[in-house]
């Protein structure tokens, strides 16, 4: 069969740039397993609960640091086991976070964890990583993921300050508003966004040269 001679056949590698692929998980449905209980480890429960508070979170760590226990102790979802790390503490689980300080240890892990067939994020290893935890923006309903595709975590905050402080408070407002006009649309779809793109042109206007 002939191939087209626009189709292109090039098997190189693939183009420089961050592919990760964005997605919003509903955590609080799942079981977070967390391996570690020193300081950066308590910067990943912290995400998680500022996030996702109701998440069922089983911690497993060979020594809790005393800031990490009274962080813990708030939440009542957040279950803390002092011990070594086994395998099987990976089988009832849906994802896992890995911040042991301990790169044999973290290697061990995430080969478990890939047998298993676990997504896992291991602290500050991008190359062991499934999945990292971008910075996150809130805004009432409005939630912004920024990846640097693990290259810099300090441009992430830089730019999870400026998008706070730039974000009015009202925008949770807007979105309430924007629902109830959304909810009172007639038509289909295209009909639907087409009015919407009408209603909504007018919070750019004036901004363009600016």
């Amino acid at each position: 069969m002939q191939i087209p001679e626009t189709q292109n056949t090039d098997s190189g590698p693939a183009l420089e740039g961050n592919h990760l692929f964005p997605v919003f998980l509903k955590l609080e449905q799942m079981h977070l397993l967390l391996i570690g209980g020193g300081n950066v480890a308590l910067e990943k429960l912290q995400a998680v609960q500022n996030n996702a508070p109701a998440t069922k979170v089983t911690v497993i760590a060979k020594e809790v640091f005393s800031n990490f226990a009274a962080y813990a102790k708030q939440f009542p979802n957040v279950e803390i086991h002092v011990r070594e790390y086994q395998s099987t503490d990976l089988d009832d689980c849906d994802l896992v976070i890995a911040a042991v300080n301990d790169i044999p240890t973290s290697e061990l892990i995430r080969n478990h964890a890939k047998q298993k067939g676990k997504l896992i994020n291991v602290a500050d290893k991008p190359s062991l990583c499934d999945f990292y935890l971008g910075s996150i923006v809130t805004k009432g309903n409005l939630r912004i993921a920024i990846s640097t595709n693990g290259k810099s975590p300090t441009i992430a905050k830089r730019l999870k300050e400026m998008f706070n402080e730039l974000l009015p408070a009202e925008m949770e407002t807007l979105l309430q508003n924007m629902q109830q006009i959304r909810d009172r649309l007639k038509g289909d779809f295209t009909a639907k966004i087409e009015r919407l793109n009408e209603i909504t042109r007018g919070l750019t206007d004036g901004y363009e040269d600016k």
